[in-house]
């Protein structure tokens, strides 16, 4: 078998409720479906976040496609080591994107010729239904409006609850509050700072966290700087999670060996496919630290992709990151399902998804008529998006 072409998909898909953290205001996702095609008639699906913009991000597949083309689909770990070669681990934060996005199109490939779950291929299943979080947008500020998202959420059956945090801490520390009271003690609350503080104000920070029973606190300081995390963690009575400085694949060791968090959250995508994703949480095991999948902007593929590899892994698991709660559509044609706030494993070959073609080409024509969701956006009270945008099949 060989691949004979690789087609791209620009999407643009809204969010029910728009996601704001500290660097601006998300109103949607603009990403990249990928689709491999082979001369045996099978094609692979996967999925590339549109960061840092969309363009860069279809440039970055349009080259990467060009190495697998001609060759066998089952040479996965071959493609990753020609992808690393031919430039991208000189540019690691465009390039691991794109290689991911078509590495997990080869596995679907590769699950549908032999006519297993892409899962086998990497030790199959110890976990049969992967946990997740629910997503407290509160893009109000408000401590009430936070209490109700929260409730929501529970009742959903959702074990964890994430909020994210890094604006005014007074008003930060009443929503986690707010929210504590009113899950109880029963329910993980996570809390994102997304590097919003210098060590200094982290360390005050973090003190004033400590009445709140926080699950772990996500990446209070600058990506940069392990150093200062492990400083932050040893003076700390709450727990750490390290995301943007475990991007890399060799920023994962660095981080255990630092002893500089408590929690690993990173993605394929960030690290360059699912290949190095079940590494780091190889090296997680090892060390004893839990690895969480990051939600690196994702929709339905990248998050059914990788819980073939979370399923591999033993529970219990901490839950894992997503956008499915708040996306109007996540392009499959059957929809992710939540079930006591986890997605059971696929068992179908491959990915055991299918593409839902219908939506696919209209969030191809939103992109085309209202253009890229801003990742850095400013802080709007008014959606891009038409009032009466109608949603196919949900």
């Amino acid at each position: 078998m060989k691949v004979t072409s690789v087609d791209t998909h620009v999407v643009t898909v809204p969010f029910v409720h728009p996601e704001t953290w500290r660097f601006g205001r998300m109103w949607g996702l603009t990403n990249a479906i990928v689709e491999v095609h082979t001369d045996e008639g099978i094609t692979g699906i996967g999925e590339v976040p549109g960061s840092p913009v969309i363009s860069l991000v279809t440039e970055a597949i349009r080259t990467t496609s060009s190495w697998i083309v001609g060759e066998d689909p089952f040479r996965v770990a071959q493609f990753l080591t020609r992808a690393s070669d031919r430039g991208w681990h000189h540019y690691p934060y465009l390039g691991n994107g794109a290689a991911a996005g078509v590495e997990m199109a080869l596995w679907d490939i590769c699950g549908k010729a032999l006519g297993c779950p892409v899962h086998q291929f990497f030790g199959g299943l110890q976990t049969e239904h992967v946990p997740f979080y629910w997503y407290v947008w509160v893009e109000d500020r408000k401590p009430e409006t936070a209490r109700r998202q929260a409730a929501e959420g529970v009742a959903r059956g959702f074990k964890t609850v994430y909020l994210k945090i890094g604006f005014d801490i007074d008003n930060d520390l009443a929503l986690a509050r707010a929210v504590r009271e009113e899950i109880g003690d029963g329910i993980a609350l996570r809390l994102d700072a997304n590097e919003a503080w210098n060590k200094f104000e982290a360390v005050q920070a973090l003190r004033r966290f400590e009445e709140v029973g926080l699950e772990f606190l996500e990446q209070p300081i600058d990506m940069h700087n392990i150093a200062g995390l492990a400083d932050l963690r040893a003076a700390s009575r709450v727990p750490i999670g390290a995301n943007q400085s475990a991007w890399l694949p060799w920023q994962v060791p660095e981080v255990l060996a630092r002893q500089a968090a408590d929690v690993i959250v990173t993605d394929p995508h960030q690290l360059g496919g699912l290949v190095p994703f079940r590494d780091a949480a190889a090296m997680c095991g090892v060390a004893g630290v839990p690895i969480i999948k990051h939600a690196f902007a994702d929709l339905g593929v990248t998050t059914v992709a990788t819980a073939h590899v979370l399923g591999t892994l033993p529970s219990p698991q901490l839950g894992h990151q997503q956008f499915a709660t708040i996306l109007a559509h996540d392009l499959l044609a059957e929809p992710l399902t939540f079930m006591d706030g986890c997605i059971a494993v696929p068992t179908g070959p491959g990915l055991g998804i299918d593409l839902d073609y219908e939506a696919l080409a209209f969030y191809e024509e939103l992109y085309r008529t209202h253009g890229e969701c801003e990742g850095y956006g400013p802080v709007t009270d008014t959606s891009p998006f038409p009032a009466d945008l109608r949603v196919p099949n949900r």
